[in-house]
């Protein structure tokens, strides 16, 4: 009977082992403009997003996390670890949003490392082949490929294959729940391999169209946490983008539950993001800018991160990042060989989500928009008009201080100058 109970004993700890040493699984979950403020984790009161916070709180947060000032610019990326306008990416539409084919992918990458790859929702970065998401390293595309999408409850969408087959389907019920059904589907099907599911939602973008469970819940309700420009907030709209930041919390909910009873939460990354600050004016922190504007409030995401495998729960990541650095660390953490010949503009941060740093070493990042452009350090922000402020200390950008700092406004400027010359 001992000898039995120390074989199952080694059984048990060699299995242990196993998995934790296996490839981990990796769920990228976006959201589609949803401002930082729009989560309770970050103080906001008028909703409840508990599950999305869970991720923060059983995992890592970044302090400062910056995307772009719209929709396709992020994904392009996310995608690829480089400034957009080196990607062919320059804009949402008539052709503006497609990403060049010299352009090497984070599923290009996962999917050469043996991983199956999923792109589930909204993906924006070009419709026809070979922009097409099964064209870019993608095995199974879900959902639909230009910016915006009119039908929210029973929606048309297309589902495709890497091999060319391709069907339009209807999917049933409200958008955001369909996406998920599907992503729940991918996982369950693929719970025996590496998966890469790359889940974007289209919400809480307009129409603003919203399930009645979650519309009920607001539509009475006073909006006491209110916008920095007072008027121009449209209430109406605030509760319809509050509701559907909480529907998407239910969604998001699911897929961690999903992972739990298959066994599967330990050793899957889980990143959240949103690709641009809020799509209307409503309560933000304080910060200048909205979706569309380059100033911190228009390009400011959370970034929350959680693998209960490596990463401690209540980890925060000092210094800033962006979506440019999610696909050199998230390749780093999976031991995943990078596989673009393009040199990246994004940096490794695994070690912080480690423990084995506190904060990202200092830094400038870019951020440009229909040639705007503004600049971030660990302190400052310099916006497109030349303007220094010390972002910390004054997230509405109202006290510029180029007078206090001169040498640091003409040495910023100097930078905008070479990367505008260089990167566009």
């Amino acid at each position: 009977m001992r000898a039995l109970l120390a074989v199952a004993f080694v059984y048990s700890i060699s299995i242990s082992t196993q998995a934790a040493d296996s490839k981990p699984n990796v769920i990228v979950i976006l959201t589609d403009d949803q401002g930082w403020g729009d989560l309770s984790l970050h103080g906001n009161t008028n909703l409840k997003t508990p599950r999305v916070d869970s991720i923060a709180k059983d995992g890592a947060q970044f302090e400062h996390f910056y995307v772009c000032a719209v929709c396709a610019p992020t994904r392009a990326e996310f995608l690829t670890g480089r400034y957009h306008p080196r990607t062919g990416v320059r804009g949402v539409s008539t052709g503006q949003e497609r990403l060049n084919l010299d352009e090497v992918t984070i599923a290009d990458t996962f999917h050469a490392a043996g991983y199956r790859t999923a792109s589930i929702g909204k993906w924006h970065n070009g419709s026809q082949w070979p922009y097409h998401p099964c064209a870019r390293g993608f095995d199974e595309f879900y959902g639909f490929t230009s910016g915006h999408w009119g039908e929210y409850f029973n929606p048309p969408l297309e589902r495709a294959t890497r091999e060319g087959k391709t069907e339009i389907v209807r999917g049933k019920g409200f958008i955001a729940d369909v996406f998920t059904d599907e992503a729940l589907r991918f996982i369950e099907a693929n719970k025996a391999q590496p998966f890469f599911c790359y889940l974007t939602y289209n919400t809480p973008h307009s129409p603003f169209s919203v399930p009645d469970e979650d519309w009920n819940r607001h539509k009475d309700n006073p909006v006491k946490m209110r916008g920095a420009d007072g008027d121009n907030e449209d209430l109406q709209v605030t509760r319809s983008a509050l509701a559907l930041c909480e529907n998407l919390d239910r969604n998001i909910g699911r897929v961690l539950d999903k992972l739990t009873d298959l066994k599967l939460a330990d050793n899957t990354i889980v990143v959240y993001f949103h690709d641009n600050g809020p799509n209307s004016f409503r309560w933000n922190g304080g910060m200048k800018g909205k979706k569309g504007s380059v100033d911190e409030g228009g390009i400011r995401s959370p970034l929350f991160v959680r693998w209960p495998a490596k990463i401690k729960p209540g980890t925060v990541v000092g210094g800033i990042a962006g979506a440019i650095d999610l696909l050199p660390t998230l390749a780093s953490l999976s031991q995943t060989p990078l596989i673009s010949k393009q040199p990246l503009d994004g940096q490794d941060c695994s070690e912080c989500l480690l423990a084995k740093c506190r904060s990202l070493p200092p830094r400038l990042i870019f951020s440009y928009q229909n040639g705007r452009i503004s600049l971030r350090t660990d302190q400052e922000r310099f916006d497109e008009k030349g303007n220094l402020y010390n972002i910390r200390k004054d997230p509405a950008q109202t006290r510029a201080v180029n007078n206090v700092y001169p040498a640091l406004a003409k040495a910023f400027n100097d930078s905008v100058s070479k990367w505008r010359e260089e990167v566009t």
